[in-house]
Parts: structure tokens; C-alpha cells; sequence
């Protein structure tokens, strides 16, 4: 029965349509109050607005406007069998398809770059600077290429959506699919890299285990987001569906709005953190108290790379015990402004602790 509720349709609004517009709804007003708090608190708490929170923001705007076509798309046929679709719903339907087909790629390539930059300003090793680096030329790249072959799929341009212009020039159904599905396995390679770049630094930090499993935890909300990217494959036979197309594209419309949405929220929750931490008992303790001594208050973790011959230590400590002669690089996006920062020192390879381990 479960199966039989999207084919029916008595010229009413169908189980399907109505289960498109509850998904988008129930994913774009989290995603959005989550991004927009995330930058509330980057711009006017940390006061620190970089480069990843512009892409956040970038993202937030294309994502939600996905959501918006998403959801007037499914009042011209979205989720109906196409026999039931009026002749006029379907050119706006077919129109609006295009628009959401050429979207997706820069849509999707925007959230990617949001949660690369986040990572690199996090880790600022040489290995994740190079790895964050290169896969956002393959990013960059790979939107540009994808996206000019959907958009000139049909000779004239608008032969895509206009089904009344004669003599069209367009890929043939199945090139059609293979293309949307090179482009779908491209983007869960990618989304597997990006996730995987976080995991060794994170794990690296010297702080317990059940605040390391938590910070993992939160950006890999967004393998979530992988997993709809996987999924998505088999939707894709709408690209193939000539006879009931409104009601097969549906579907992967529901995967790309999770996908978009879930991978957004992955790179903005862990800032929310800092949110619970104002006011906190234990905080008020440090503050009013003043504690003397220096040492009492250090996270006794340290972790150290090379970059360039120049070996970096970096300390972490409580932010309680700041010292303003002390160039100091907060990450308070991931551990809450008020808890920890990190205090880089680089050291000539020539230092004398090279001597003291002979």
C-alpha cells in the first residue's frame, strides 16, 4: 500500500507532493536558524567574520532559494503523475527542472567550499592546507565543467524546457543520465574527502576522548549528507523517465534538498557550541576569582608539525590566563569562546632541544 499512494491522484494534491513540501520545510528552517545564529555569533560575539563564514552565507542564500523552487515547483506538478498535470502547469514545471538541474552543482560547490575553508582555518598544517587547497581547484573546476554541459544540453538553450521549439538539437535521454550520474558519484567522492581531512588533526588534540568523539560527531553530521549524495544514485532514472518524469523527479529532489541542507548545518553546529557557554558557573568562578597561578590553569596537551623547516608547537590553554603579549589564533568556533585557545611558537630547526634528546 505504502507504494500505491504517490500513483494514485484524483486531480487533488497528492501524497508525494505534500511529502516534498513537509521535507523542505522540516530542512530549510533548521539549516537556516542554525547558519544565521552561526553568523550572528562569528560577526558580532567573536568578531571574526573570514572568508568561510562569506561562503555560509553564500551557501545559506542558494540553498534556500533551492528550497523555495522546490517547494512552488511541486504547486506545477512535482510529485503527480504527469496524466494528471495541465498543459501549462507542465511548461512552468519543465522550466523550473532546468533551473534546479544547472543550480545544483554551484549550489552544492558553494556548501563544499564553506565547510573545506572551516577545516583549513581550524588546522592550519601543511597538509591540510595542500589537501584543502587542491580539492578546491577540483571543486572549482569540476562545477564550471558540470554545469556548462547542463546548461548547453540543447541546441538552442532553451529547446531544454520550451518543448514546442522545432528542430532542437538535445542530449539523448541517456547521455542526459550518464551525466547527472558521473556528476553524482564525483560529488560523494568529494564529500568523503572532505570529511575524512578533519579526522586525524581532530583526533591528534590532546583533550579527552568524549569531547574529540563530540567534535567529530558534529561535522560528520554532514556524512549524512553523503549518504543522501548516494541515494540520489538510484533517483536519477527520472533522466530516463519520459512518461511519468513529474512524479520520478521527486525523489531526487527530496536526496538533493537533504544533502544540501545536512551539509550546510555540519560546518555551522560546531559553532553554535560556544552559545552554552556563556554565563556558566565555571566560568564566573574564573573570572571574578582571578586565579595566580599560571600553570594551574594549562591544558597539559601539546601538539607540534613542520611546516617549511620551521617546527610549530602550539599549546593549548585556558583563555583565562590570556596574555595580550602573546599572538594568540582563537578557535573558538569549534570549543566555545571563553575555553580554549591556541598559542603558536615557532622554533628555528637549529634550537637546542634537538641537543637535549641526545
Amino acid at each position: 500500500m505504502g507504494g500505491s499512494i504517490a500513483q494514485r491522484d484524483d486531480g487533488s494534491t497528492s501524497s508525494m507532493t505534500i511529502a516534498v513540501r513537509i521535507i523542505v520545510l522540516v530542512l530549510a528552517i533548521p539549516t537556516t536558524l542554525v547558519c544565521v545564529l552561526r553568523l550572528y555569533l562569528r560577526k558580532f560575539v567573536v568578531r571574526q567574520f573570514g572568508l568561510d563564514d562569506w561562503l555560509v552565507l553564500g551557501g545559506l542564500i542558494g540553498v534556500d532559494l533551492f528550497s523555495a523552487l522546490a517547494y512552488i515547483i511541486t504547486y506545477y506538478g512535482l510529485g503527480r503523475p504527469l496524466k494528471y498535470v495541465p498543459t501549462d502547469h507542465l511548461a512552468v514545471f519543465l522550466t523550473l527542472e532546468y533551473a534546479s538541474q544547472c543550480a545544483y552543482l554551484v549550489i552544492a560547490a558553494t556548501v563544499k567550499a564553506s565547510l573545506l575553508v572551516f577545516i583549513m582555518r581550524l588546522f592550519p598544517t601543511n597538509s591540510v592546507q595542500v589537501a584543502g587547497k587542491t580539492l578546491l581547484g577540483i571543486i572549482a573546476a569540476f562545477t564550471l565543467s558540470g554545469t556548462l554541459a547542463l546548461v548547453f544540453q540543447c541546441r538552442p538553450v532553451m529547446a531544454a524546457y520550451d518543448k514546442t521549439i522545432g528542430n532542437a538539437s538535445c542530449y539523448p535521454t541517456e547521455t542526459s543520465y550518464g551525466i547527472l550520474l558521473m556528476q553524482g558519484v564525483i560529488m560523494f567522492v568529494l564529500d568523503v574527502s572532505i570529511l575524512a581531512l578533519p579526522i586525524r588533526p581532530i583526533w591528534q588534540l590532546q583533550m579527552p576522548v568524549r569531547k574529540r568523539l563530540l567534535v567529530l560527531g558534529l561535522l560528520c553530521i554532514g556524512f549524512t549528507a553523503c549518504v543522501a549524495a548516494l541515494v540520489r544514485f538510484s533517483t536519477l532514472k527520472f533522466a530516463n523517465d519520459t512518461t511519468n518524469f513529474t512524479y520520478s523527479a521527486s525523489t531526487s529532489l527530496i536526496w538533493m534538498e537533504i544533502e544540501f541542507n545536512l551539509g550546510l548545518m555540519s560546518g555551522s553546529l560546531p559553532s553554535l557550541r560556544k552559545l552554552f557557554l556563556f554565563d556558566s558557573p565555571v566560568s564566573k568562578s574564573y573570572s571574578t576569582e582571578g586565579l595566580s597561578s599560571h600553570q594551574s590553569n594549562f591544558e597539559l596537551s601539546r601538539n607540534s608539525w613542520t611546516i617549511g623547516g620551521i617546527t610549530k608547537k602550539t599549546e593549548i590553554k585556558r583563555v583565562y590566563d590570556y596574555d595580550a603579549s602573546e599572538s594568540q589564533e582563537h578557535i573558538a568556533p569549534i570549543y566555545g569562546q571563553g575555553e580554549l585557545t591556541t598559542t603558536t611558537k615557532a622554533y628555528a630547526d637549529s634550537e637546542t632541544n634537538s641537543t637535549n634528546n641526545v
